[in-house]
């Protein structure tokens, strides 16, 4: 019986499979996404409103008092203001010392002279208006006035200071890896146009 040739025998080799292609565009996406002050602005709508975060039911209830901190005119004027000014764009910014001193300083200028000419149409005195004009007697209820524009103030600068000297957009080029998408090279040691640009 004359012997049938075998057949080479080939080992199976795995498969390689190339590392998925780097996006950095879709990472900073992400990270200006997490930074976006629009959260800060609607948890403090929620306190305007009375609320609290119940972390036991996963909602926002009413406090003890069911009474909202402000009426609903004072809520949307400074929800607005907040909205108007505090973006994306105000942390990404790059500012100093001064130009934060002066931000600030159109800040309280603005909530000051918005709430002296809204006493009664906020509620900070008793309305007494008739048709719809408001005549702003009485005397203010300074404490709710002080409490509300404080904060304010510290939420136009803890998103302010982010951008101070270009904090937050250094964080986020810092995290961005620059190096080959395919993993074809390994880091070399030095320095590098990316570490140069970047300050790494």
């Amino acid at each position: 019986m004359i012997p049938q040739p075998q057949q080479p025998h080939y080992e199976e080799q795995p498969q390689y499979y190339p590392p998925q292609m780097y996006t950095p565009e879709g990472q900073v996406d992400n990270i200006v996404e997490q930074i976006n002050p629009q959260q800060i602005i609607d948890n403090f709508d929620h306190a305007l409103r009375g609320e609290y975060y119940n972390k036991e039911k996963g909602m926002w209830e009413l406090n003890a008092s069911k009474e909202a901190m402000v009426n609903d005119s004072c809520r949307g004027a400074l929800i607005s203001f907040l909205t108007g000014i505090l973006n994306n764009a105000s942390t990404m910014g790059i500012i100093d010392k001064n130009q934060l001193g002066s931000l600030m300083e159109a800040v309280i200028e603005s909530i000051n002279r918005m709430f002296v000419v809204n006493l009664e149409k906020y509620g900070f005195v008793p309305i007494i208006s008739t048709n719809d004009e408001f005549e702003n007697k009485g005397t203010p209820d300074s404490a709710k006035m002080t409490m509300v524009a404080n904060m304010v103030y510290s939420i136009a600068f803890l998103v302010y200071t982010r951008s101070l000297n270009g904090m937050e957009s250094k964080k986020i080029f810092s995290s961005l890896s620059m190096s080959d998408a395919l993993g074809y090279q390994q880091p070399q040691q030095g320095q590098g146009w990316t570490s140069k640009i970047f300050g790494r």
